[in-house]
């Protein structure tokens, strides 16, 4: 320990009656020290041995902070130098060590006598703290008496590590017991706090297995390990932490040993009890939960004794039955056998056996299976030990196997009685698939009687084709899952012919087990019911077709295509094998498409047909604009052996003719007559609607070119401009692969480009030399009036109206009218700019001379990419390259070089 240096009191030299007080305080009882001014010992009487365990003159001029706790010597300091002189002070409580090494807590009071003239010293007098083990015999009796009231072991530890730890004044503990492997401790329990850790020990890793293997205790300064010897075997350790830095003598040891073993013999009961408790419970849960229960009834027949199982199996408490006459709760029905077989027990039976009810608590019956032998009670003396199990799982399953197979009996009689008489083909197969029975109805079905379809193997009669199918659906019906079964397929009569049945299997059960015990199955005839659903499905699929001819005719835009898909389609749909499609011109047939396996014909062919005995009828028929079907046999040798003829008419004009034909006869029927009826009438409206479609586009192109020429003749230098950017636009978007739709647009838009220009006064239109920036801003607005005057026209496209409005906008957005640049001028307006471009450039115009071919080229390259777009002037002057120099040029044919850099640009 860090000893403190001694305190500076203030001194006096000569000490006159200090002997005196010595002699004084020498016999007193009390422990009695004298300090001098630096507080080193100057007396002390012979009391103080029993507080310090030193001879008093063993403590005569050493320092008191020497044998004093360091921790307590600073206030014990200042409690000095807060002394006045002449006066006496309490102390508080602190420790002192003693010879043997422990520290002992005193206190005691401090009386000024420094500057008495006839002491000059501090008297300094000692109480010693009664500690928790000075009455140790007293301590021991206080812990027996509170184990005593404990059972069990964790009853026991929780009352040492509680109670126990304030009467041992410790601050924290621990108990540790052998495991069941005898290998090592295990916690039992711990209990207080320490330092800010939980209870346990400074050395708790270290001198474990000594405490407990080899039996000794272990003592470190605060902190005691003591065995737990049970039956002299070491059983585990009880760990004790306490509050100071704790020494312990031989005393001190002593007492802990002895607590130790008081505590062991006090676990050794607490085992004891905790084992006849688990012996107890344990017995009680084989009561509770055995199969059997246990009963004891006295020669009365009252019961006096239940297990405890009677709760699980009869609702019943083990001891709310007893003392009740055990008939009270037996079924009244089963009254007489339990009578007759305890009377078997009377005449000497060693053991008798019973069925019968008994009331469940609740109020239902319940099944027991009842053993009884008699044996003597040590109170009731002569008794019967019944031992019975539930078995009314077992009795319930009996009484409905019972009654199922009464009532299987009975269905089976009902059932055949309701197969023998059903219109459908009833069926039973055993497990191994064998025809134990067929209804009389078999007859009607199949031919057969009922005889012969019996025995194995009854896939012999379903129709080849059908066989997999009816294989697949029937191995179903071994999972008991799968209890019914459908199936539609073939039977062959007795006569060899097909018959279509819809058959539906049916597995039966065993009801015990639920395994399947056999099958039968009901057919009927479903023949007229398929021939209609084939039908159905025929009409179904020729309705498809007609809606997809429906189609094609929308898609379709050429007369030739229109007539392939007639000829195709009706050749899907019905008997024939060939066709022909004629054109109708006058007098004059020509062949325009085969269709099938038709063979060609030549014109002789055609004409040499048309003289043949029937030509004449068939020909009426035409001119009347019906359909011909020929009869068996009409056509002749060499020709077809069935035909049909199907005029095709416009506007009640006959335009061409449908020929359809078989080499074998073909009767058609109705419903193809019909259909071919309809698809050629169908295809005289689409070529009538399509020729319309094409006068009108004529008409709309040459409005449109007429327009455009207008606009020409206002400029007269600018004369066949429209008709070459037409057909310069055409051709640079058929090299770009715009689809159909955007090259009319493109087309369209060229005819009408400069339709705005009509708004243009002549004096700026018309004017040779340079435009002034008024006459600029004039001539600029001509995109934005072309599309005011034509937006509204509902058959322009969109595309037409792009190339209006935005053929004067360039690649880097230096045009007009909105100033756009890049992709965000419409395509057909960048590909009809190049094309403008170009006829301006190759056109004489007053304001300059007409270029060559290369120098509008090279001009254009030169735009490329700045106010042209790079790609579409590429594919442009590919056109060039590909087929030379397109006519293009003014109508002098000369090929001049550029103008002035003054002229007009093109507008």
């Amino acid at each position: 320990m860090t000893r403190l240096p001694s305190p500076e009191f203030p001194a006096r030299s000569a000490l006159p009656g200090f002997e005196l007080l010595s002699r004084v305080a020498g016999p007193s009882p009390e422990p009695t020290l004298l300090l001098g001014a630096r507080g080193n010992v100057l007396f002390a009487n012979a009391a103080v041995t029993a507080v310090t365990g030193h001879a008093p003159g063993a403590l005569v001029g050493r320092a008191a902070g020497e044998f004093t706790h360091g921790q307590d010597w600073p206030g014990l300091v200042s409690a000095f130098r807060g002394v006045q002189p002449g006066q006496t002070q309490p102390l508080p409580a602190f420790r002192v060590r003693r010879a043997d090494g422990p520290w002992r807590w005193v206190t005691g009071r401090l009386t000024h006598l420094l500057d008495d003239p006839g002491v000059g010293a501090l008297l300094l007098a000692l109480t010693p703290v009664p500690g928790p083990w000075d009455d140790g015999e007293a301590v021991l009796g206080q812990l027996a008496e509170l184990l005593a009231g404990t059972q069990g072991v964790e009853e026991m530890v929780s009352a040492m590590l509680t109670t126990g730890l304030q009467r041992l004044g410790a601050v924290a503990g621990v108990v540790r017991l052998l495991d069941a492997q005898g290998d090592g401790l295990q916690l039992v329990r711990r209990s207080g706090v320490l330092g800010g850790q939980e209870g346990g020990s400074p050395g708790e890793d270290a001198g474990g297995d000594q405490v407990w293997r080899t039996g000794e205790a272990t003592f470190r300064c605060g902190w005691a390990a003591v065995p737990l010897l049970l039956g002299g075997v070491p059983r585990g350790r009880l760990e004790l932490t306490f509050g100071a830095d704790q020494a312990f003598g031989p005393q001190d040891r002593a007492f802990l040993q002895r607590t130790a073993t008081l505590y062991a013999a006090s676990l050794e009961r607490g085992l004891l009890h905790d084992e006849l408790q688990r012996q107890q419970a344990w017995l009680s849960a084989i009561g509770r939960n055995s199969s059997d229960i246990v009963t004891v009834l006295d020669g009365q027949a009252v019961i006096r004794y239940e297990s405890g199982s009677i709760q699980r199996i009869l609702g019943y408490s083990s001891d709310e039955l007893l003392g009740q006459h055990v008939f009270e709760l037996i079924h009244p029905g089963d009254h007489g056998g339990v009578s007759q077989a305890l009377a078997k027990l009377v005449a000497g039976a060693s053991t008798i056996s019973a069925t019968l009810r008994f009331r469940h608590r609740d109020g239902h019956w319940v099944w027991l299976e009842s053993l009884g032998s008699v044996f003597a009670h040590p109170q009731y003396g002569p008794s019967v030990l019944v031992n019975s199990r539930d078995v009314t799982v077992r009795q319930e399953a009996q009484a409905a196997r019972e009654e199922f197979v009464g009532a299987l009996e009975l269905s089976g009689r009902n059932f055949r009685r309701l197969a023998d008489h059903a219109t459908d083909m009833v069926c039973q197969y055993t497990l191994e698939g064998d025809v134990e029975y067929v209804s009389p109805s078999a007859s009607d079905l199949l031919g057969y009687s009922a005889e012969e379809l019996l025995g194995p193997y009854p896939l012999r009669f379903v129709y080849e084709e059908d066989l997999d199918m009816f294989r697949g659906g029937f191995e179903q019906l071994c999972d008991p899952e799968a209890q019914t079964q459908r199936l539609e397929y073939r039977l062959r009569r007795k006569d060899g012919s097909p018959v279509w049945v819809e058959t539906t299997f049916r597995s039966i059960l065993d009801p015990a087990s639920g395994q399947v015990t056999a099958w039968i199955s009901a057919s009927r005839d479903i023949e007229a019911r398929k021939q209609a659903e084939l039908q159905l499905k025929a009409q179904l699929e020729r309705y498809h077709h007609l809606l997809e001819f429906n189609v094609s005719l929308e898609q379709l835009r050429h007369p030739l295509d229109l007539t392939r898909e007639a000829l195709n389609r009706c050749l899907a749909l019905t008997e024939y094998d060939s066709a022909y499609a004629f054109d109708c011109r006058g007098d004059e047939i020509l062949l325009s498409l085969l269709g099938g396996e038709a063979p060609s014909l030549s014109l002789a062919q055609i004409e040499a047909n048309r003289t043949l005995p029937f030509a004449h009828r068939v020909q009426r028929a035409l001119e009347r604009s019906e359909a011909y079907f020929s009869v068996p046999g009409e056509a002749g040798p060499g020709l077809w052996a069935s035909f049909c003829v199907l005029p095709i008419t416009q506007q009640g004009t006959l335009t061409g003719i449908l020929t359809f034909g078989a080499d074998r006869p073909v009767q058609p029927s109705a419903q193809t007559q019909q259909l071919l009826r309809s698809v050629a009438a169908r295809l005289g409206h689409a070529l009538e609607r399509h020729e319309h479609l094409q006068l009108l586009g004529t008409s709309r192109e040459e409005t449109l070119r007429a327009l455009g020429l207008a606009l020409e003749y206002r400029d007269y230098e600018t004369k066949g401009h429209t008709d070459r950017v037409v057909a310069l636009s055409e051709r640079l978007g058929q090299t770009l692969g715009l689809a159909a739709p955007e090259l009319d647009a493109l087309r369209w838009g060229a005819f009408l480009h400069d339709t705005g220009k009509v708004a243009i006064p002549d004096e700026i239109l018309l004017k040779p030399g340079r435009l002034t920036p008024e006459e600029w801003a004039v001539i600029r607005r001509h995109p934005t009036i072309g599309f005011e005057m034509l937006h509204h026209i509902p058959s322009l496209p969109p595309a037409t109206l792009d190339i209006v409005l935005y053929h004067q906008e360039r690649w880097n957005g230096s045009g007009y009218p909105a100033g756009l640049a890049g992709e965000a001028i419409p395509l057909v307006a960048r590909v009809f700019a190049v094309v403008d471009v170009y006829d301006a450039l190759t056109s004489e115009r007053p304001y300059k001379p007409a270029w060559s071919h290369e120098a509008a080229a090279e001009q254009l390259r030169r735009e490329a990419g700045s106010l042209l777009d790079r790609d579409v002037v590429e594919a442009f002057l590919s056109l060039f390259r590909a087929e030379g120099v397109l006519s293009g040029e003014g109508e002098t044919g000369e090929t001049a070089l550029p103008g002035t850099n003054g002229a007009r640009g093109v507008v």
